[in-house]
């Protein structure tokens, strides 16, 4: 498949004779992206691009910047790309799949001992509607989760840290009789890093700045793993789905899905476009704080899951940020006279903080809602 073919102009126009609205998350809850059709649509993507990015571990600096060209055209029309030739070891993610599978085969009570909300930096378990990104949805998501976070053991390059940075990071919660399973999602972690670290520096060319621009703070990343159980949903119930319409705050996700598929993205004419699950890929998505510094030339686009394929779905994102001390602010060569930078630079503790605390009040709001 050639790149430059999945640029066309969108899909079916209406669906029954209606245009339809969908609820997608901008930084509020409760927007809503009318579906462009006729003259009014836009030209954008109906399916989502594969890259063989092995390139990027090359020797040559002209093998690495091709691929990162590649890249940056995904990122700045899509947003979405999919991987392969990542050079991530197959054994170890159907290992962490193995491992999550049986991990949410356990009863509800021992899987809510390390329950998500009995920890500071809400790592742990949270079960089936215990999030809603999607104010206008009754329910929460339909989904389970396991969350657990950057630990510098499980990092391949083992940084020297400060007590004091050692002190922002999060406290992961393990089951405490299942050293299998946390040896087998931090193996996982680890390689994932690896990848994570080639990704920043191919991001860094094609953004047109020194390969290792972002080296120096992602030295000990913010980073968060999950493991995620889909429960089926019916296909016409759009009143509950598995992940409400969002877009991912952080740098950029590497998203391990099985394939049963129910990931969609937003295009610009309001159509969600699957992201259909290839054996060997990763799916790469741009998040938030990297539309952030590329003042907008690197898109965050919004995204949910809906499993209406009458199967459990699994899935493992894995979302990569900078360090916890780092300020995030606009590239110089992302500013011109024409287009000003558009972000105030932010603190990655500071911000992270202010999540916790929003997630916290939403998960209050959910609770009084529902008694």
């Amino acid at each position: 498949m050639a790149f430059a073919s999945t640029q066309t102009v969108t899909l079916p126009e209406t669906v029954e004779g209606k245009k339809y609205e969908y609820y997608y998350y901008n930084g509020t809850y409760g927007h809503k992206r009318e579906v462009l059709t006729g003259p009014s649509a836009h030209t954008t993507f109906q399916e989502i691009p594969i890259i063989d990015v092995s390139g990027i571990f090359s020797e040559s600096f002209e093998t690495r910047k091709e691929v990162a060209l590649k890249v940056a055209d995904a990122c700045e029309n899509i947003g979405f790309l999919l991987i392969k030739g990542h050079g991530v070891d197959q054994a170890v993610i159907d290992e962490t799949y193995e491992m999550s599978k049986w991990y949410f085969d356990h009863d509800l009570e021992w899987k809510e001992q390390c329950g998500i909300y009995k920890n500071e930096g809400l790592r742990g378990y949270e079960g089936v509607y215990g999030a809603r990104l999607d104010e206008s949805l009754r329910k929460g998501d339909k989904k389970e989760s396991f969350l657990y976070s950057y630990d510098p053991l499980a990092d391949p390059t083992k940084p020297e840290l400060t007590a004091d940075y050692r002190s922002k990071l999060f406290t992961n919660q393990w089951p405490a009789d299942a050293p299998k399973f946390k040896e087998a999602l931090q193996n996982y972690q680890g390689q994932l890093l690896t990848l994570a670290r080639a990704l920043m520096r191919t991001f860094a060319l094609g953004l047109g700045v020194e390969e290792t621009y972002f080296d120096g703070i992602i030295k000990a990343p913010f980073n968060s793993i999950k493991i995620i159980k889909y429960p089926t949903q019916e296909p016409d119930n759009m009143s509950e789905i598995g992940i409400g319409a969002h877009t991912d705050f952080e740098t950029f996700t590497i998203l391990s899905q099985d394939q049963v598929g129910g990931l969609e993205v937003l295009n610009k004419n309001g159509h969600y476009i699957p992201a259909t699950p290839t054996p060997g890929t990763f799916v790469v998505n741009v998040g938030d704080f990297l539309q952030r510094i590329s003042n907008e030339r690197f898109i965050s686009t919004v995204h949910r899951v809906r499993n209406v394929t009458g199967q459990q779905r699994y899935s493992i994102p894995f979302f990569f940020a900078f360090d916890l001390d780092a300020y995030v602010k606009v590239l110089e060569n992302c500013v011109s006279e024409d287009k000003p930078a558009k972000y105030e630079p932010l603190n990655v503790a500071e911000y992270t903080a202010n999540l916790r605390k929003l997630q916290y009040g939403r998960f209050q709001k959910m609770l009084s809602q529902d008694a």
